[in-house]
């Protein structure tokens, strides 16, 4: 731009000549660390290797004895190493960070922070005993400030960044350059574990309930409960920047408790209000006061994104054993005080979340030597672990169910058949919940066979799908999933005007689209392990584990509006374990019987509920077994009633070439 006389216009030169200054400022306040600053930070060394590595690192030695090399007892690196910056109240606190080969901190120091605050109260995050409060602090223990550290008064946004950017790269650094111990083995293996979860799942696991509340109008007010009360799992259920910004609001609120999640949603004409909470244990009854309740956000990260409207989170009493069920009131009535309408439920951590929140042992299933039948645990050992923790009650109610299915499938019975498929969807799919998914498969891709072999009643359906699907085709299609049962059943009440054939050519081209999100998904489980898709294409873990999710709601609605047109529309074009299912069936020996006649008849062309029948001809791995045809052929329901010398009397050009 230039001025009226034709000269350059200076504005532009001189804001960058200002941004120059300014970072030429923060260069030359930035502390350049010596020797001195490594040795404060880790004072038991007597040397110090160059910065190197990914993470860099400054790796510390001591000289023991007469020995002829040093000892490596630790390491030393700064936080601004470890990207994104954790910012302070005015930008990022760079802060040096010693570490024993144990995980303990050495020590740390305050390298550089600009503050408003600074210029009138001078080095206070260097002062009030702030960085010498992390000394002898091991990196699992808790970094909250406020109640596993002092933060600054009137500091809190600055303490927090600076307590927050200390945790996070001594952990990655111990990631990288430390053996975790035993304890710290299972709290990732328990972390790991649920990191691999989607919501739906991890409603099933117990981590988080959901609790509908029938208010007087007849609207329905969604609350979601879920534990908050350790850092990585509270960051993995709603995000860091929503988990750190709850837990400083409670730090500045209680000095402890641990934070249990509240998710609101529904169509209650009666907001939420949270002075209606009220918490209970063993007698003890906690009404929930305002300081005690505390905004999460708005359900934009994490596990729980797009799940609710909003969150908050109950400060739990420091009174309450969290290794036992505790009770969530609340009270409906128009009047707070009111304890004439009050609703409840009981919250009970899971064992896994005791193991990260307290550091309990284990649940024997998930310990590392019970997951690995294959790398050399005794098939006896895992065989007395699996059966001692096997829930017989429900064990014995799935056997009765796949007993059920296969009579009805050798028997080709109708009525039995029905009877099996209303079974399998009241059963599988609204009491036990155990039914395969393409997730089985894609999380046995991460987790390997562990995912199976320390749950026996998944084991079992694995095992007879496996089995039945060998032999004769996808039978688990047929009478052992749940939404193909739903489908089945929109068909047989649908109107029969309302069904439609789409055209040959579409329907051809249409049956792939389930082997390409097979494809998708496997691929995204390989390269992207921490990505889960599966949901997006399985509406059944929408219908039977009732997701908070519009749009999981609106592509079930899709795949039921579908079905009630088409036969079996989500199996014949969207199903990803069906495409799995109907890869495996290629091999399998015990095929349908054809017979001659079959090769001038339709009928059961036209009745078969996924098109997977082209005159004589079937495709088997779009054939879901569902018996339709083979009870035509023995009730001799088409051409097949006549004999084959009275049909090639009426086809005079036809020469039979089918055989049995």
């Amino acid at each position: 731009m230039k001025s009226e006389m034709g000269f350059a216009e200076p504005r532009p030169l001189l804001i960058g000549l200002f941004v120059a200054f300014l970072l030429l400022s923060a260069t030359l306040q930035a502390q350049i660390v010596t020797e001195d600053f490594l040795r404060r930070v880790m004072p038991d060394a007597t040397s110090f290797g160059l910065k190197s590595g990914e993470p860099p690192v400054y790796p510390a030695y001591r000289q023991s004895g007469n020995a002829a090399n040093p000892e490596l007892i630790g390491y030393i690196f700064e936080t601004k190493d470890f990207p994104p910056p954790e910012i302070g109240y005015s930008g990022p606190i760079e802060v040096l960070v010693g570490m024993n080969l144990e995980g303990t901190l050495t020590g740390t120091e305050i390298l550089f922070y600009r503050e408003s605050y600074k210029s009138i109260r001078g080095d206070f995050l260097n002062t009030e005993r702030f960085p010498q409060q992390f000394k002898d602090k091991f990196i699992g223990d808790g970094f909250r400030v406020g109640r596993d550290v002092d933060g600054v008064s009137r500091a809190t946004i600055s303490s927090w960044a600076a307590a927050r950017g200390v945790r996070n790269s001594a952990r990655k650094v111990a990631e990288v350059y430390l053996d975790a111990d035993d304890g710290d083995d299972q709290k990732l293996i328990a972390l790991d574990y649920y990191a691999q979860k989607n919501w739906n799942q991890l409603i099933m696991e117990g981590l988080v309930k959901n609790w509908p509340i029938l208010m007087s109008d007849g609207t329905t007010l969604e609350l979601t409960l879920a534990f908050l009360g350790e850092e990585q799992l509270g960051e993995l259920l709603v995000g860091a920047t929503d988990y750190s910004r709850a837990e400083r609001e409670a730090s500045s609120r209680l000095r402890g408790g641990s934070l249990l999640m509240v998710g609101i949603d529904g169509d209650s004409s009666t907001p939420f209000r949270q002075e209606r909470l009220a918490l209970g244990q063993a007698g003890n009854i906690v009404q929930v006061e305002r300081r005690r309740f505390v905004y999460v956000g708005s359900s934009e990260e994490g596990k729980s994104a797009k799940q609710m409207r909003f969150a908050g989170a109950v400060i739990l009493p420091e009174t309450f054993d969290l290794r036992q069920p505790f009770t969530v009131f609340y009270n409906t009535d128009l009047q707070v005080d009111s304890i004439s309408e009050l609703v409840q439920v009981d919250y009970v951590l899971p064992p896994l979340v005791q193991t990260i929140a307290f550091g309990t042992a284990l649940p024997e299933q998930f310990r590392p030597d019970s997951l690995r039948l294959i790398a050399g645990v005794d098939s006896e050992t895992w065989v007395s672990i699996l059966l001692d923790s096997a829930p017989w009650t429900e064990i014995a109610a799935l056997v009765v169910l796949l007993g059920l299915v296969l009579a009805a499938f050798l028997t080709k019975l109708s009525k039995l058949r029905w009877v099996a498929l209303t079974t399998t969807f009241l059963y599988l799919g609204f009491v036990n919940g155990t039914f395969l998914s393409v997730s089985h498969l894609t999380n046995a891709m991460k987790q390997g066979p562990s995912l199976f072999l320390n749950d026996l009643p998944l084991l079992i359906i694995v095992i007879f799908t496996l089995i039945t699907t060998f032999f004769w085709g996808r039978v688990f299609c047929s009478s052992l999933c749940p939404f193909g049962a739903l489908q089945d059943f929109l068909t047989a009440v649908a109107p029969k005007s309302w069904q439609r054939a789409l055209p040959q050519l579409w329907h051809d081209r249409m049956i792939y689209l389930k082997y390409g999100v097979l494809a998708l998904l496997i691929g995204s489980a390989s390269i992207f392990p921490e990505l889960t898709l599966f949901h997006f294409f399985e509406p059944f873990g929408t219908l039977f584990y009732f997701s908070q999710s519009f749009l999981l709601w609106g592509i079930l609605l899709v795949f039921l509006v579908g079905a009630a047109l088409v036969p079996r529309f989500y199996c014949r074009y969207a199903c990803p374990l069906g495409a799995a299912l109907g890869i495996g069936s290629l091999i399998s020996p015990l095929r349908i019987k054809r017979v001659p006649q079959c090769e001038v008849c339709k009928v059961c062309e036209q009745s078969c509920p996924t098109g997977a029948i082209r005159v004589e001809k079937i495709d088997f791995k779009e054939c879901v077994r569902c018996d339709i045809c083979e009870r035509k052929l023995a009730s001799k329901a088409g051409v097949c009633r006549h004999e084959i010398s009275s049909v090639a009397a009426r086809h005079k050009t036809w020469k039979p070439i089918a055989s049995g």
